[in-house]
């Protein structure tokens, strides 16, 4: 948007219209061209291009103040580009994110590989029938493990507990 807004001070003078227009078709393609990861970035980061491109578009006659104070009158004419191009880029990136989240959650779609329980965990997830004469099968008593010895105290003698 930058150099968008260069080329329309430099090769057209004063041109909006066109400026808006190449915000939209930039805010739709940021959103679909950005990684799966970052799909929520589109909207955030498209109106900071577009007040990055209003620097050069502005037509301040002077230093840094006059930019800074033309920016600002662009950004308040030309809001209701700003306001399209965020909510065509919000748009396009919910439906990216929804879309995602439908091929995620379809069987066989291209989201985590689902990982199958080993034998073992399917036998203890599922309860064992039984007939109702025959008593539950008791599992021997776990054995606490062995205790580390104790170390000796200053004197030789077994440490009391403290530390």
């Amino acid at each position: 948007m930058l150099g968008t807004g260069a080329f329309v001070q430099v090769v057209m003078g004063t041109a909006p219209v066109f400026f808006g227009v190449v915000f939209l078709v930039l805010s739709v393609s940021c959103a679909l061209w950005i990684r799966p990861a970052d799909v929520i970035a589109a909207p955030i980061a498209m109106p900071i291009a577009f007040a990055a491109g209003t620097l050069a578009v502005g037509e301040g006659s002077g230093g840094i103040s006059a930019h800074v104070m033309a920016a600002g009158t662009t950004l308040a004419l030309e809001a209701p580009w700003l306001y399209g191009g965020t909510l065509l880029a919000a748009v396009v990136a919910l439906l990216r994110h929804f879309a995602m989240l439908a091929v995620r959650r379809s069987p066989g779609g291209g989201g985590e590989p689902q990982v199958r329980p080993s034998s073992g965990a399917r036998r203890r997830a599922k309860p064992q029938r039984r007939a109702p004469d025959q008593a539950a099968p008791v599992s021997p008593p776990r054995r606490r493990p062995a205790q580390p010895p104790r170390r000796a105290g200053r004197g030789g003698a077994p440490s009391a507990g403290r530390r």
